[in-house]
């Protein structure tokens, strides 16, 4: 199927490529040279959301998190590097960076293999095909669900570099990518849930679903409360330490609504995970749909307008219509939602830290300043969730703390 997948996505790109390179022409003419490593990364990434699912389905996700989260991260910023150093030329920078992914996607087949899970077979062709005639229907709407993602994901990255060109959207992905990092906590969660929920689908233990709704909420909105207020406590001094960082600054709002926007889809709780395990799994592709079209229009209409702050408004805008529209279809459906007093609480102490922060004394130095309010945000975020506790899991893992100091 990935073969097929991969095939389709190159006679379609071959169809529309001209269109597409269009849009870019004027702007960012030297997207059009890369075309060939944009085939070569489709049909890699292809690969690795394959064997990223396998794991999953063994409920293993520390691997490919680690993966993901840190390995290509790791060696993105290895090369990034060389190239500054002048050690390899733009050309070979990208070049490299298509192969880093092709290296994480064979580290994810060797250490499956050393774990002795790869097996092939061809079981399909022994399977009924009404089995195999629904299976193929559930794959071809989740494929679509998922293609709308991907271009949701991606659809403002690409029209700030047709609008406003490939420096300023420089910008905007670094100071996107620093919003991005509010919404780590919620990958390794939902993961995590993908496999659980499905089986409590299968079993009908409805109970056990609602439970991991309110707990997916309430811990994500805790620890990307956290991140954020990590991040943004953090901006001016990051931006001083980062090279042209004067240049840079001016993307600080949109980490802002960025981030705002993340930590409003992890409040949200598991709200996709549970659409796609139920039996209306068909209807994502509509929300799916609903999602991609709010995000290509604000876009349209707030880019021209407001720059890069309309690109991370259209997509604070959209992912709130998304999971608010998702929220409700549940409730609709399944007759429970994922918030609650603690909800409240949460968005409030938070607040609390936030300001304690911004109103204590600081230093001039931004490195020494970035570990004192970094130190400062682990102790009283700390302490208020200790105190007040919000959350029964999040308290577990810090009582330990707690005991140890007699807090």
């Amino acid at each position: 199927m990935a073969f097929f997948t991969i095939a389709l996505f190159i006679g379609l790109f071959q169809f529309f490529d001209q269109w597409v390179f269009g849009f870019f022409e004027k702007n960012a003419p030297e997207l059009i040279d890369q075309y060939w490593l944009i085939i070569i990364l489709a049909a890699v990434l292809v690969y690795i959301s394959i064997f990223e699912a396998y794991y999953k389905t063994q409920l293993n996700v520390v691997i490919p998190t680690f993966m993901r989260e840190f390995l290509l991260k790791f060696l993105s910023g290895l090369l990034a590097l060389f190239y500054f150093l002048n050690f390899i030329s733009f050309e070979w920078f990208l070049r490299y960076t298509v192969a880093t992914y092709a290296i994480s996607l064979l580290l994810l087949i060797v250490i499956l293999m050393f774990k002795g899970k790869m097996k092939f077979n061809f079981s399909i062709f022994q399977l009924e095909k009404p089995f195999i005639k629904e299976m193929m229907k559930y794959m071809v709407f989740i494929m679509a669900g998922a293609v709308g993602s991907v271009i949701v994901l991606r659809v403002d990255q690409l029209m700030v570099t047709g609008y406003l060109g490939t420096g300023i959207n420089a910008i905007y992905v670094i100071a996107f990518f620093m919003g991005t990092v509010i919404e780590i906590p919620k990958r390794s969660i939902s993961q995590m849930s993908d496999a659980i929920i499905a089986n409590a689908f299968e079993n009908e233990r409805l109970d056990e679903i609602k439970k991991i709704y309110k707990q997916s909420s309430i811990n994500q909105m805790i620890l990307g409360s956290f991140v954020f207020i990590l991040v943004v406590i953090n901006l001016d001094n990051i931006y001083a330490i980062m090279p042209k960082g004067d240049e840079y600054s001016s993307g600080k709002w949109v980490v802002i609504i960025i981030g705002l926007s993340k930590l409003l889809d992890m409040a949200f709780g598991v709200n996709s995970e549970i659409i796609i395990s139920s039996k209306h799994y068909k209807s994502n592709i509509y929300f799916v749909l609903i999602l991609a079209t709010l995000t290509v229009v604000l876009n349209m209409l707030m880019i021209p307008v407001y720059g890069l702050v309309g690109a991370a408004l259209a997509t604070f805008v959209s992912l709130f219509l998304f999971n608010l529209i998702k929220m409700i279809y549940i409730y609709y459906k399944l007759q429970f939602q994922p918030f609650s007093i603690h909800t409240l609480s949460t968005l409030f102490l938070s607040a609390l830290c936030f300001f304690i922060l911004t109103i204590v004394p600081q230093f001039s130095n931004p490195i020494i300043n970035g570990a004192y309010l970094s130190m400062l945000t682990v102790i009283i975020f700390g302490l208020l969730m200790l105190f007040f506790k919000p959350s029964k899991e999040i308290t577990k893992i810090i009582q330990p703390i707690r005991d140890k100091f007699n807090l």
